[in-house]
Protein backbone atom coordinates (compact mmCIF):
# COMPACT_ATOMS: atom_id res chain seq x y z
CA UNK A 1 0.00 0.00 0.00
CA UNK A 2 2.80 2.38 0.94
CA UNK A 3 4.75 1.51 -2.23
CA UNK A 4 1.61 2.14 -4.28
CA UNK A 5 1.12 5.55 -2.64
CA UNK A 6 4.76 6.50 -3.33
CA UNK A 7 4.45 5.43 -6.95
CA UNK A 8 1.21 7.42 -7.32
CA UNK A 9 2.82 10.47 -5.74
CA UNK A 10 5.87 10.20 -8.01
CA UNK A 11 3.59 9.92 -11.05
CA UNK A 12 1.62 12.98 -9.91
CA UNK A 13 4.79 14.97 -9.38
CA UNK A 14 6.11 13.99 -12.79
CA UNK A 15 2.90 15.20 -14.44
CA UNK A 16 3.07 18.46 -12.48
CA UNK A 17 6.68 19.28 -13.06
CA UNK A 18 7.21 18.21 -16.65
CA UNK A 19 6.41 20.93 -19.16
CA UNK A 20 6.89 19.32 -22.53
CA UNK A 21 7.08 22.67 -24.26
CA UNK A 22 10.00 23.67 -22.05
CA UNK A 23 11.61 20.25 -22.59
CA UNK A 24 11.32 20.65 -26.38
CA UNK A 25 12.90 24.12 -26.38
CA UNK A 26 15.71 23.06 -24.04
CA UNK A 27 16.25 19.98 -26.20
CA UNK A 28 16.56 22.23 -29.26
CA UNK A 29 19.27 24.29 -27.53
CA UNK A 30 21.22 21.18 -26.55
CA UNK A 31 20.79 19.74 -30.04
CA UNK A 32 22.35 22.91 -31.47
CA UNK A 33 25.34 22.47 -29.16
CA UNK A 34 25.78 18.82 -30.12
CA UNK A 35 25.53 19.78 -33.79
CA UNK A 36 28.42 22.25 -33.39
CA UNK A 37 30.62 19.72 -31.59
CA UNK A 38 29.87 16.72 -33.81
CA UNK A 39 32.52 17.66 -36.38
CA UNK A 40 35.37 17.38 -33.90
CA UNK A 41 33.89 14.21 -32.42
CA UNK A 42 33.75 12.71 -35.91
CA UNK A 43 37.07 13.72 -37.47
CA UNK A 44 39.31 14.04 -34.41
CA UNK A 45 39.94 10.57 -32.90
CA UNK A 46 41.11 12.25 -29.72
CA UNK A 47 37.50 13.27 -29.02
CA UNK A 48 35.71 10.33 -30.57
CA UNK A 49 34.36 9.44 -27.13
CA UNK A 50 32.26 12.63 -27.29
CA UNK A 51 29.46 10.75 -29.04
CA UNK A 52 28.86 8.69 -25.89
CA UNK A 53 28.64 11.71 -23.58
CA UNK A 54 25.08 12.86 -24.56
CA UNK A 55 23.85 9.30 -23.94
CA UNK A 56 25.55 9.21 -20.55
CA UNK A 57 24.10 12.62 -19.70
CA UNK A 58 20.61 11.34 -20.56
CA UNK A 59 21.19 8.24 -18.40
CA UNK A 60 22.42 10.29 -15.43
CA UNK A 61 19.56 12.75 -15.74
CA UNK A 62 16.95 9.96 -15.89
CA UNK A 63 18.57 8.32 -12.88
CA UNK A 64 18.54 11.54 -10.88
CA UNK A 65 14.98 12.31 -11.92
CA UNK A 66 13.86 9.19 -10.07
CA UNK A 67 15.37 10.56 -6.85
CA UNK A 68 14.65 14.24 -7.38
CA UNK A 69 13.86 16.20 -4.21
CA UNK A 70 10.55 18.03 -3.91
CA UNK A 71 10.60 21.18 -6.03
CA UNK A 72 10.78 24.44 -4.14
CA UNK A 73 9.81 27.94 -5.12
CA UNK A 74 12.63 29.99 -6.60
CA UNK A 75 13.61 32.74 -4.17
CA UNK A 76 15.21 34.85 -6.87
CA UNK A 77 13.67 35.11 -10.33
CA UNK A 78 15.27 38.18 -11.86
CA UNK A 79 18.88 36.89 -11.87
CA UNK A 80 18.15 33.45 -13.41
CA UNK A 81 15.79 35.07 -15.92
CA UNK A 82 18.54 37.52 -16.87
CA UNK A 83 20.98 34.59 -17.15
CA UNK A 84 18.65 32.77 -19.58
CA UNK A 85 18.21 35.89 -21.72
CA UNK A 86 21.97 36.59 -21.71
CA UNK A 87 22.79 33.02 -22.66
CA UNK A 88 20.15 33.01 -25.40
CA UNK A 89 21.39 36.26 -26.93
CA UNK A 90 24.97 35.01 -26.73
CA UNK A 91 24.07 32.09 -29.00
CA UNK A 92 23.51 34.45 -31.95
CA UNK A 93 27.05 35.92 -32.35
CA UNK A 94 28.67 32.64 -31.33
CA UNK A 95 26.82 30.73 -34.04
CA UNK A 96 27.75 33.41 -36.59
CA UNK A 97 31.44 33.15 -35.67
CA UNK A 98 31.42 29.37 -35.61
CA UNK A 99 30.26 29.12 -39.21
CA UNK A 100 33.53 30.67 -40.40
CA UNK A 101 35.61 29.08 -37.64
CA UNK A 102 34.19 25.63 -36.81
CA UNK A 103 37.52 24.67 -35.21
CA UNK A 104 37.70 27.68 -32.85
CA UNK A 105 37.46 26.00 -29.49
CA UNK A 106 36.90 29.28 -27.68
CA UNK A 107 33.53 29.48 -29.42
CA UNK A 108 32.77 25.85 -28.58
CA UNK A 109 33.41 26.57 -24.91
CA UNK A 110 31.43 29.82 -25.06
CA UNK A 111 28.40 28.04 -26.51
CA UNK A 112 28.73 25.14 -24.08
CA UNK A 113 28.94 27.43 -21.06
CA UNK A 114 25.99 29.48 -22.36
CA UNK A 115 23.89 26.31 -22.66
CA UNK A 116 24.98 25.21 -19.18
CA UNK A 117 24.02 28.64 -17.82
CA UNK A 118 20.63 28.49 -19.52
CA UNK A 119 19.95 24.95 -18.28
CA UNK A 120 21.02 25.63 -14.70
CA UNK A 121 18.89 28.78 -14.53
CA UNK A 122 15.89 26.92 -15.98
CA UNK A 123 16.17 24.17 -13.36
CA UNK A 124 16.40 26.79 -10.63
CA UNK A 125 13.23 28.50 -11.83
CA UNK A 126 11.47 25.15 -12.13
CA UNK A 127 12.44 23.65 -8.77
CA UNK A 128 14.45 26.14 -6.76
CA UNK A 129 17.81 25.48 -5.11
CA UNK A 130 17.10 21.75 -4.43
CA UNK A 131 16.65 21.05 -8.14
CA UNK A 132 19.62 23.16 -9.19
CA UNK A 133 21.86 21.30 -6.75
CA UNK A 134 20.44 17.91 -7.69
CA UNK A 135 20.68 18.28 -11.49
CA UNK A 136 23.93 20.26 -11.61
CA UNK A 137 26.10 17.18 -12.21
CA UNK A 138 24.47 15.90 -15.44
CA UNK A 139 24.50 19.46 -16.80
CA UNK A 140 28.18 20.03 -16.01
CA UNK A 141 29.18 16.48 -17.00
CA UNK A 142 28.57 17.35 -20.65
CA UNK A 143 31.61 19.67 -20.55
CA UNK A 144 33.94 16.65 -20.67
CA UNK A 145 32.98 16.31 -24.36
CA UNK A 146 34.02 19.87 -25.24
CA UNK A 147 37.53 19.92 -26.80
CA UNK A 148 40.18 21.37 -24.55
CA UNK A 149 41.51 24.84 -25.41
CA UNK A 150 44.25 24.45 -28.00
CA UNK A 151 46.99 26.09 -25.92
CA UNK A 152 46.23 23.88 -22.92
CA UNK A 153 46.01 20.77 -25.06
CA UNK A 154 49.30 21.48 -26.83
CA UNK A 155 51.02 22.25 -23.53
CA UNK A 156 49.89 18.92 -22.09
CA UNK A 157 50.64 16.99 -25.30
CA UNK A 158 54.14 18.41 -25.68
CA UNK A 159 54.86 17.84 -21.99
CA UNK A 160 53.62 14.25 -22.10
CA UNK A 161 55.52 13.49 -25.31
CA UNK A 162 58.81 14.77 -23.91
CA UNK A 163 58.29 13.00 -20.57
CA UNK A 164 57.31 9.79 -22.36
CA UNK A 165 60.37 10.00 -24.60
CA UNK A 166 62.82 10.84 -21.79
CA UNK A 167 61.62 8.05 -19.49
CA UNK A 168 61.69 5.45 -22.27
CA UNK A 169 65.21 6.45 -23.30
CA UNK A 170 66.44 6.06 -19.72
CA UNK A 171 64.77 2.66 -19.32
CA UNK A 172 66.00 1.39 -22.69
CA UNK A 173 69.59 2.38 -21.92
CA UNK A 174 69.27 0.77 -18.49
CA UNK A 175 68.46 -2.60 -20.13
CA UNK A 176 71.32 -2.21 -22.63
CA UNK A 177 69.20 -1.12 -25.60
CA UNK A 178 71.03 1.93 -27.07
CA UNK A 179 68.61 4.85 -27.47
CA UNK A 180 69.05 8.60 -27.94
CA UNK A 181 66.40 11.26 -27.43
CA UNK A 182 66.00 13.83 -30.23
CA UNK A 183 63.09 16.04 -29.21
CA UNK A 184 60.08 13.71 -29.29
CA UNK A 185 61.92 11.12 -31.38
CA UNK A 186 63.86 8.12 -30.10
CA UNK A 187 66.80 6.93 -32.19
CA UNK A 188 67.43 3.21 -31.87
CA UNK A 189 69.59 0.78 -33.80
CA UNK A 190 66.94 0.06 -36.42
CA UNK A 191 65.95 3.68 -37.05
CA UNK A 192 63.83 6.42 -35.53
CA UNK A 193 60.63 6.12 -33.51
CA UNK A 194 58.43 9.20 -33.18
CA UNK A 195 56.39 9.67 -30.03
CA UNK A 196 53.21 11.28 -31.32
CA UNK A 197 49.95 12.36 -29.67
CA UNK A 198 48.57 8.85 -29.91
CA UNK A 199 51.42 7.55 -27.76
CA UNK A 200 51.38 10.21 -25.05
CA UNK A 201 48.31 9.02 -23.24
CA UNK A 202 46.38 12.23 -23.89
CA UNK A 203 43.54 10.28 -25.51
CA UNK A 204 43.39 7.82 -22.64
CA UNK A 205 43.72 10.72 -20.22
CA UNK A 206 40.62 12.43 -21.59
CA UNK A 207 38.64 9.21 -21.89
CA UNK A 208 39.55 8.05 -18.38
CA UNK A 209 38.62 11.49 -17.01
CA UNK A 210 35.13 11.03 -18.46
CA UNK A 211 34.87 7.43 -17.22
CA UNK A 212 36.12 8.36 -13.74
CA UNK A 213 33.43 11.01 -13.35
CA UNK A 214 30.76 8.67 -14.65
CA UNK A 215 31.75 5.81 -12.32
CA UNK A 216 31.79 8.19 -9.38
CA UNK A 217 28.23 9.16 -10.22
CA UNK A 218 27.14 5.58 -10.93
CA UNK A 219 28.25 4.40 -7.50
CA UNK A 220 27.16 7.59 -5.69
CA UNK A 221 30.64 8.33 -4.34
CA UNK A 222 31.38 11.24 -2.07
CA UNK A 223 33.25 14.23 -3.48
CA UNK A 224 36.53 12.98 -1.99
CA UNK A 225 36.25 9.54 -3.55
CA UNK A 226 35.30 11.01 -6.90
CA UNK A 227 38.39 13.23 -6.82
CA UNK A 228 40.53 10.20 -5.90
CA UNK A 229 39.08 8.23 -8.81
CA UNK A 230 39.89 11.06 -11.24
CA UNK A 231 43.49 11.39 -10.00
CA UNK A 232 44.09 7.64 -10.13
CA UNK A 233 42.64 7.57 -13.64
CA UNK A 234 45.11 10.23 -14.82
CA UNK A 235 48.08 8.34 -13.33
CA UNK A 236 46.92 4.99 -14.71
CA UNK A 237 46.45 6.48 -18.20
CA UNK A 238 49.98 7.86 -18.28
CA UNK A 239 51.65 4.77 -16.80
CA UNK A 240 49.81 2.40 -19.12
CA UNK A 241 50.70 4.42 -22.19
CA UNK A 242 54.29 4.68 -20.98
CA UNK A 243 54.38 0.89 -20.86
CA UNK A 244 52.78 0.71 -24.29
CA UNK A 245 55.39 3.04 -25.80
CA UNK A 246 58.22 1.11 -24.16
CA UNK A 247 57.01 -2.19 -25.56
CA UNK A 248 56.58 -0.74 -29.06
CA UNK A 249 60.05 0.82 -29.06
CA UNK A 250 61.57 -2.40 -27.67
CA UNK A 251 59.88 -4.44 -30.40
CA UNK A 252 61.11 -1.95 -32.97
CA UNK A 253 64.67 -2.21 -31.69
CA UNK A 254 64.57 -6.00 -31.84
CA UNK A 255 62.43 -6.68 -34.92
CA UNK A 256 62.39 -3.47 -36.96
CA UNK A 257 60.04 -0.53 -37.51
CA UNK A 258 57.44 -2.62 -39.35
CA UNK A 259 56.68 -4.36 -36.07
CA UNK A 260 55.78 -1.01 -34.50
CA UNK A 261 53.23 -0.32 -37.24
CA UNK A 262 51.77 -3.79 -36.80
CA UNK A 263 51.26 -3.51 -33.05
CA UNK A 264 50.61 0.24 -32.71
CA UNK A 265 46.80 0.22 -32.81
CA UNK A 266 46.20 -3.15 -31.04
CA UNK A 267 48.48 -2.04 -28.22
CA UNK A 268 46.63 1.27 -27.91
CA UNK A 269 43.24 -0.44 -27.76
CA UNK A 270 44.50 -2.93 -25.20
CA UNK A 271 45.88 -0.17 -23.00
CA UNK A 272 42.58 1.71 -23.12
CA UNK A 273 40.66 -1.37 -21.96
CA UNK A 274 43.22 -1.99 -19.20
CA UNK A 275 42.72 1.58 -17.97
CA UNK A 276 38.95 1.17 -17.93
CA UNK A 277 39.08 -2.15 -16.08
CA UNK A 278 41.46 -0.73 -13.47
CA UNK A 279 39.11 2.19 -12.86
CA UNK A 280 36.11 -0.14 -12.67
CA UNK A 281 37.91 -2.39 -10.21
CA UNK A 282 38.91 0.59 -8.07
CA UNK A 283 35.30 1.81 -8.10
CA UNK A 284 34.06 -1.55 -6.85
CA UNK A 285 36.76 -1.53 -4.16
CA UNK A 286 35.82 1.97 -2.99
CA UNK A 287 32.13 1.16 -2.84
CA UNK A 288 31.41 0.27 0.79
CA UNK A 289 27.72 -0.48 0.71
CA UNK A 290 24.81 0.13 -1.62
CA UNK A 291 23.65 3.70 -1.18
CA UNK A 292 20.20 4.42 0.21
CA UNK A 293 18.54 6.21 -2.63
CA UNK A 294 16.11 8.90 -1.68
CA UNK A 295 12.42 8.59 -2.52
CA UNK A 296 10.12 11.40 -3.43
CA UNK A 297 8.25 12.78 -0.47
CA UNK A 298 4.48 13.12 -0.51
CA UNK A 299 4.76 16.55 1.12
CA UNK A 300 5.44 18.61 -1.96
CA UNK A 301 4.48 21.93 -3.41
CA UNK A 302 3.89 22.55 -7.05
CA UNK A 303 7.06 23.61 -8.78
CA UNK A 304 7.48 27.07 -10.23
CA UNK A 305 6.89 27.37 -13.92
CA UNK A 306 9.47 28.86 -16.25
CA UNK A 307 7.85 32.02 -17.65
CA UNK A 308 6.63 31.51 -21.18
CA UNK A 309 8.27 34.77 -22.20
CA UNK A 310 11.69 33.34 -21.33
CA UNK A 311 11.01 30.16 -23.26
CA UNK A 312 9.85 32.20 -26.26
CA UNK A 313 13.01 34.34 -26.05
CA UNK A 314 15.16 31.23 -25.96
CA UNK A 315 13.37 29.68 -28.93
CA UNK A 316 13.58 32.86 -31.01
CA UNK A 317 17.28 33.34 -30.20
CA UNK A 318 18.05 29.79 -31.33
CA UNK A 319 16.04 30.29 -34.51
CA UNK A 320 17.64 33.67 -35.29
CA UNK A 321 21.12 32.25 -34.64
CA UNK A 322 20.70 29.53 -37.26
CA UNK A 323 18.65 31.35 -39.89
CA UNK A 324 20.54 34.63 -39.52
CA UNK A 325 23.89 32.85 -39.91
CA UNK A 326 22.85 31.24 -43.18
CA UNK A 327 21.51 34.53 -44.54
CA UNK A 328 24.69 36.44 -43.62
CA UNK A 329 27.07 34.07 -45.38
CA UNK A 330 24.89 33.64 -48.45
CA UNK A 331 24.80 37.42 -48.85
CA UNK A 332 28.60 37.57 -48.98
CA UNK A 333 29.27 34.56 -51.16
CA UNK A 334 30.03 35.43 -54.77
CA UNK A 335 32.22 33.94 -57.52
CA UNK A 336 34.56 36.97 -57.38
CA UNK A 337 35.45 36.26 -53.77
CA UNK A 338 36.84 32.81 -54.54
CA UNK A 339 39.77 31.60 -56.59
CA UNK A 340 39.71 28.37 -58.60
CA UNK A 341 41.67 25.57 -57.01
CA UNK A 342 45.15 24.81 -58.28
CA UNK A 343 46.84 21.45 -58.55
CA UNK A 344 50.36 20.06 -58.40
CA UNK A 345 52.36 18.03 -60.87
CA UNK A 346 54.76 15.80 -59.01
CA UNK A 347 58.32 16.02 -60.44
CA UNK A 348 58.44 12.30 -61.07
CA UNK A 349 61.00 12.77 -63.87
CA UNK A 350 63.46 14.57 -61.60
CA UNK A 351 66.70 12.93 -60.52
CA UNK A 352 66.31 10.44 -57.65
CA UNK A 353 62.59 11.12 -57.32
CA UNK A 354 61.00 8.94 -54.66
CA UNK A 355 57.49 8.96 -53.23
CA UNK A 356 57.23 9.26 -49.46
CA UNK A 357 54.36 7.32 -47.89
CA UNK A 358 52.51 9.31 -45.25
CA UNK A 359 52.59 7.53 -41.89
CA UNK A 360 49.28 6.15 -40.69
CA UNK A 361 49.50 8.29 -37.55
CA UNK A 362 49.90 11.42 -39.69
CA UNK A 363 46.96 10.39 -41.87
CA UNK A 364 44.86 9.94 -38.78
CA UNK A 365 45.84 13.34 -37.42
CA UNK A 366 45.51 15.35 -40.65
CA UNK A 367 42.44 13.57 -42.08
CA UNK A 368 43.01 14.91 -45.59
CA UNK A 369 41.13 13.72 -48.67
CA UNK A 370 44.04 13.72 -51.13
CA UNK A 371 47.78 14.10 -50.75
CA UNK A 372 51.21 12.60 -50.39
CA UNK A 373 54.93 13.35 -50.29
CA UNK A 374 58.08 12.99 -52.33
CA UNK A 375 61.79 13.79 -52.50
CA UNK A 376 64.15 14.46 -55.41
CA UNK A 377 67.48 16.02 -56.36
CA UNK A 378 67.69 19.25 -58.36
CA UNK A 379 70.08 19.90 -61.24
CA UNK A 380 72.53 21.70 -58.94
CA UNK A 381 72.71 18.68 -56.61
CA UNK A 382 70.50 19.97 -53.77
CA UNK A 383 67.83 17.78 -52.27
CA UNK A 384 64.17 18.82 -52.16
CA UNK A 385 61.17 17.39 -50.42
CA UNK A 386 57.48 18.18 -50.75
CA UNK A 387 54.17 17.39 -49.08
CA UNK A 388 50.82 18.31 -50.57
CA UNK A 389 47.37 17.75 -49.02
CA UNK A 390 43.85 18.72 -50.06
CA UNK A 391 40.73 18.88 -47.91
CA UNK A 392 37.32 18.88 -49.54
CA UNK A 393 34.62 21.34 -48.38
CA UNK A 394 33.30 20.64 -44.91
CA UNK A 395 36.42 18.87 -43.63
CA UNK A 396 37.64 21.86 -41.55
CA UNK A 397 41.27 21.78 -42.56
CA UNK A 398 42.22 24.35 -39.94
CA UNK A 399 41.24 21.87 -37.26
CA UNK A 400 44.17 19.66 -38.28
CA UNK A 401 46.75 22.00 -39.78
CA UNK A 402 47.14 24.67 -37.14
CA UNK A 403 48.87 22.33 -34.68
CA UNK A 404 51.04 20.65 -37.34
CA UNK A 405 52.88 23.51 -39.01
CA UNK A 406 56.67 23.37 -39.52
CA UNK A 407 57.35 25.67 -36.56
CA UNK A 408 55.55 23.15 -34.30
CA UNK A 409 56.42 19.75 -35.76
CA UNK A 410 60.10 20.20 -36.75
CA UNK A 411 61.30 21.46 -33.33
CA UNK A 412 59.50 18.46 -31.82
CA UNK A 413 61.67 16.21 -34.01
CA UNK A 414 64.88 17.76 -32.67
CA UNK A 415 65.50 20.56 -35.19
CA UNK A 416 66.19 24.13 -34.10
CA UNK A 417 64.58 27.13 -35.76
CA UNK A 418 67.37 29.62 -36.48
CA UNK A 419 65.44 32.58 -37.87
CA UNK A 420 62.07 34.27 -37.56
CA UNK A 421 59.10 33.26 -39.64
CA UNK A 422 58.71 35.36 -42.80
CA UNK A 423 55.51 35.89 -44.78
CA UNK A 424 55.69 36.30 -48.52
CA UNK A 425 53.40 36.23 -51.53
CA UNK A 426 54.58 34.09 -54.43
CA UNK A 427 52.82 34.25 -57.80
CA UNK A 428 53.54 31.03 -59.68
CA UNK A 429 52.04 30.41 -63.13
CA UNK A 430 49.36 32.98 -62.35
CA UNK A 431 48.47 31.40 -58.99
CA UNK A 432 48.92 33.61 -55.89
CA UNK A 433 50.42 31.58 -53.03
CA UNK A 434 50.64 32.98 -49.49
CA UNK A 435 53.91 31.59 -48.11
CA UNK A 436 55.43 31.23 -44.66
CA UNK A 437 59.18 30.57 -44.79
CA UNK A 438 61.36 29.13 -42.03
CA UNK A 439 65.01 28.20 -41.55
CA UNK A 440 65.99 25.26 -39.33
CA UNK A 441 69.28 23.72 -38.25
CA UNK A 442 69.22 20.00 -39.05
CA UNK A 443 72.38 18.65 -37.37
CA UNK A 444 74.48 21.44 -38.86
CA UNK A 445 72.75 21.47 -42.25
CA UNK A 446 70.50 24.47 -43.04
CA UNK A 447 66.96 23.48 -43.86
CA UNK A 448 64.73 26.00 -45.69
CA UNK A 449 61.01 25.31 -45.41
CA UNK A 450 58.34 27.07 -47.50
CA UNK A 451 54.83 26.44 -46.31
CA UNK A 452 51.54 27.45 -47.98
CA UNK A 453 48.02 27.14 -46.60
CA UNK A 454 45.45 28.06 -49.27
CA UNK A 455 41.69 28.28 -48.69
CA UNK A 456 40.58 29.72 -52.02
CA UNK A 457 40.25 33.34 -50.92
CA UNK A 458 42.12 36.11 -52.68
CA UNK A 459 45.29 37.00 -50.72
CA UNK A 460 45.41 40.80 -50.57
CA UNK A 461 48.99 41.14 -49.36
CA UNK A 462 51.86 39.04 -48.11
CA UNK A 463 51.16 40.16 -44.54
CA UNK A 464 47.54 38.97 -44.78
CA UNK A 465 48.37 35.28 -44.85
CA UNK A 466 45.27 33.14 -45.25
CA UNK A 467 46.35 30.92 -42.40
CA UNK A 468 45.40 33.57 -39.86
CA UNK A 469 43.88 31.87 -36.85
CA UNK A 470 44.37 34.80 -34.51
CA UNK A 471 41.23 36.30 -33.01
CA UNK A 472 41.40 39.28 -35.40
CA UNK A 473 41.89 36.99 -38.40
CA UNK A 474 38.96 34.82 -37.45
CA UNK A 475 36.67 37.80 -36.87
CA UNK A 476 37.77 39.28 -40.21
CA UNK A 477 36.57 36.09 -41.89
CA UNK A 478 33.18 36.57 -40.20
CA UNK A 479 32.89 40.21 -41.31
CA UNK A 480 33.75 39.22 -44.86
CA UNK A 481 31.33 36.30 -44.80
CA UNK A 482 34.00 33.69 -45.56
CA UNK A 483 33.23 30.20 -44.37
CA UNK A 484 35.55 27.29 -44.88
CA UNK A 485 34.87 25.54 -48.20
CA UNK A 486 37.93 23.36 -48.54
CA UNK A 487 41.67 23.98 -48.38
CA UNK A 488 45.07 22.91 -49.71
CA UNK A 489 48.46 22.76 -48.02
CA UNK A 490 51.85 22.68 -49.72
CA UNK A 491 55.18 22.34 -47.95
CA UNK A 492 58.43 22.49 -49.92
CA UNK A 493 61.78 21.83 -48.22
CA UNK A 494 65.25 22.68 -49.59
CA UNK A 495 68.41 21.20 -48.04
CA UNK A 496 71.88 22.71 -47.87
CA UNK A 497 71.47 26.29 -49.13
CA UNK A 498 73.58 28.68 -47.04
CA UNK A 499 71.97 31.84 -48.41
CA UNK A 500 68.26 32.45 -47.99
CA UNK A 501 67.96 34.26 -51.33
CA UNK A 502 69.50 31.33 -53.17
CA UNK A 503 67.13 28.92 -51.43
CA UNK A 504 64.12 31.07 -52.28
CA UNK A 505 65.07 31.36 -55.93
CA UNK A 506 65.62 27.60 -56.14
CA UNK A 507 62.21 26.99 -54.57
CA UNK A 508 60.54 29.38 -57.01
CA UNK A 509 62.17 27.51 -59.90
CA UNK A 510 60.88 24.20 -58.56
CA UNK A 511 57.37 25.60 -58.09
CA UNK A 512 57.27 26.72 -61.72
CA UNK A 513 57.33 23.04 -62.68
CA UNK A 514 54.98 21.91 -59.91
CA UNK A 515 52.06 24.38 -59.69
CA UNK A 516 49.42 24.40 -62.39
CA UNK A 517 46.10 26.20 -62.53
CA UNK A 518 42.77 24.42 -62.42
Amino acid sequence: MIASDVATTRHTISRRTISWGAVAIMGLVWLELVSRLRLEWTVNPQYGYGWTVPLLVAFIFARRWETAPPPAAARMKFIPALAIITGALLLIPVRLIQEANPDWRLMSWTMALAVVLISGSAFYLAGGTPWLRHFAFPILFFLVAVPWPTQLEQFIIQGLMRADTAINVEVLNAINVPAVQMGNVIEIGTGFVGIDEACTGVRSLQATFMVSLFLGELYDFSTGRRALLVMVGAVVAFVCNLARTFLLVLLGAQQGSDTIKKWHDPAGLSILFICLFILWGLSIFLRTKPPIRATTSSHVVASSRIPRGLLLCLFLATLVAEVGTQIWYRMHESPSSRLPAWAVTWPSQAQDFKSIPVAEQAQELLRYNEGGGGTWTSNDGHQFGMYFFRWFPGRTAGLFIKNHRPDICLPASGMKQTGPEQRKLFTVNGVPLPIRSYVFDNNGTPLHVYYCYWDGTVPKAATMNQENWTASGRLRAVREGRREVGAQMLELVAWGYDEEQAAEQAVRNQLENIIRRG
